[in-house]
């Protein structure tokens, strides 16, 4: 069946996610222990990025002592620097744009989905599903189910970009044809081979 749409992630696709750097930044400036931190993390994270746990929140359970002081200036400065983005991806975003529609479904954050949206990162795709406010994350179904309920699209008709073989799984359980990022250029040649024709 051809292609009617591409699904992509964004974190690790188009940007490099802050969190780790905010990670960063709380052990350095405490000597909180990696581990630890990461613990905190991993414990807590789904319910960050399902939106049902406020930022502020999220990062004390992650570190219990931190200040308002130091929240604001060690997470939400973290936001308010530019990402780092992958400019081949987004050009080639652009070009695939031109052919058919692209979506982004992505677990995110609120302080990542306002700073991204400030920056204008989002801008190459026709609307995109963003983890805490749609109140699903990926690897769950759900999250494939909204996103395809919301626009109407057979998942058969879908082509799934995602840098984690979880997230690919679950989508390819559902239906949807899948592709693991590895590059742009490599994704480029892989559209190609899919009858996506990509013009210059």
């Amino acid at each position: 069946m051809q292609a009617k749409a591409v699904v992509f992630d964004f974190n690790g696709v188009f940007v490099m996610p802050k969190e780790p750097l905010v990670l960063d930044t709380i052990c350095r400036n405490t000597g909180l222990g990696k581990w630890i931190a990461l613990s905190n993390y991993y414990l807590n994270i789904l319910r960050f990025e399902e939106g049902r746990m406020p930022p502020l929140a999220f990062w004390k359970k992650v570190y219990v002592d931190l200040t308002t002081e130091q929240y604001k200036e060690w997470v939400e400065g973290e936001y308010e620097k530019a990402f780092w983005r992958n400019v081949e991806m987004y050009a080639l975003a652009e070009k695939l744009a031109r052919e058919l529609p692209i979506y982004c479904l992505s677990n995110s954050n609120f302080l990542q989905g306002k700073a991204c949206r400030k920056q204008n990162l989002y801008y190459p795709f026709r609307r995109f599903f963003l983890s805490h406010e749609i109140y699903a994350a990926k690897p769950f179904p759900s999250a494939y189910r909204n996103f395809l309920q919301d626009t109407g699209l057979n998942p058969k008709e879908c082509i799934f970009v995602d840098d984690s073989w979880k997230n690919l799984a679950t989508a390819a359980m559902l239906g949807f044809n899948v592709i693991k990022f590895r590059g742009a250029q490599e994704l480029a040649a892989q559209f190609v081979e899919t009858g996506i024709i990509l013009q210059d």
